[in-house]
């Protein structure tokens, strides 16, 4: 069954993933939930949506990595 949906309901278990990837290959950053976050957002894809529908944008894992 598919569906779509929005919200925090929908984004947190997405980016919570996407964090504990990111803390998997970089330890360091475990207990910098402020760094890790502010890397997520400089390096998060534009929807080209407005800010209040979309944040920062679509998490992008693999360029959060390549930031650091």
């Amino acid at each position: 069954l598919y569906c779509e949906q929005s919200g925090t309901s929908m984004s947190a278990p997405h980016v919570s993933g996407a964090a504990a990837g990111f803390l998997s290959v970089r330890s360091e950053f475990i207990g910098q939930p402020e760094r890790v976050k502010e890397i997520f957002m400089q390096t998060a894809v534009d929807l080209r949506r407005e800010r209040q529908f979309q944040g920062a944008g679509l998490v992008d894992l693999m360029k959060a990595l390549q930031a650091v």
